[in-house]
């Protein structure tokens, strides 16, 4: 039998079901995924991966998201990103017009994530993707007044549990926690925590939709069009807008 050749990029055979499966072995990963400038970000160990309605439901201590499996069309791994001499492949879970849906990176380096896939047929080569280095898109200082800046600052200020919600076509994830300090930097409003992050960029929310039922006050964020971005900040009964 031929080695198995470690393309830097390749399309996978292999069966969304039966791969997810097998990410509780690739040990600390990163799920992250991005719609309408928010990209929420879910890092830890995959301790469970069960199949309940046509959706995979990642279960952990550190992760809370689920995919719908119909809609995932094809699956890259890319072995390209290195950081500091270290390796962060990942893989792309990617629609049928070819954009990504979910993106899951592996922090152990190369071995688990070879060792996983090892499991299943040689993938296609494909062409590496450039990738832009940090700072050549478009940046911008916060505005004082950002519609996002404002909001979770203010839950910040306010201190106690909230829960960040997020959730595009056939994906959702959510981490809930303490609030921890806002950190805004090149253009994006961040929260950095071991186990989530979140980067909403500047200017992307035109605001917030408020709802209240049950002592949870639920904070959607609106787009520039006004239509509902999916990203959902809530919290105790109390206004921190």
């Amino acid at each position: 039998m031929p080695a198995r050749i470690q393309h830097k990029r390749e399309r996978l055979d292999a069966a969304p079901a039966d791969l997810l499966a097998r990410l509780p072995a690739m040990g600390r990963v990163m799920i992250g995924s991005e719609n309408r400038g928010a990209t929420h970000e879910r890092i830890g160990r995959i301790e469970k991966v069960r199949v309940a309605d046509g959706w995979a439901i990642f279960e952990g201590a550190e992760h809370d998201s689920c995919i719908e499996l119909a809609a995932i069309a094809s699956l890259v791994a890319d072995r390209s990103s290195a950081m500091r001499e270290k390796s962060y492949p990942r893989l792309e879970l990617k629609q049928s017009d070819g954009r990504t849906i979910a993106n899951i990176t592996g922090f152990e380096g190369l071995e688990p994530f070879d060792a996983v896939l090892a499991a299943f047929p040689q993938g296609a080569a494909l062409d590496v993707e450039e990738r832009r280095a940090g700072g050549t898109d478009e940046r911008r200082e916060l505005d004082e007044d950002d519609a996002g800046l404002r909001l979770l600052s203010g839950a910040a200020r306010a201190g106690g549990h909230v829960r960040v919600e997020f959730s595009r076509p056939s994906f959702s994830q959510c981490w809930a926690g303490a609030m921890p300090a806002v950190k805004p930097a090149m253009g994006y409003v961040n929260i950095i925590q071991p186990d989530f992050h979140l980067h909403l960029k500047g200017g992307s929310v035109s605001g917030w939709r408020r709802e209240e039922a049950d002592g949870v006050i639920r904070f959607h964020a609106l787009g520039l069009d006004g239509g509902e971005t999916g990203l959902v900040v809530c919290g105790a009964a109390c206004d921190f807008r």
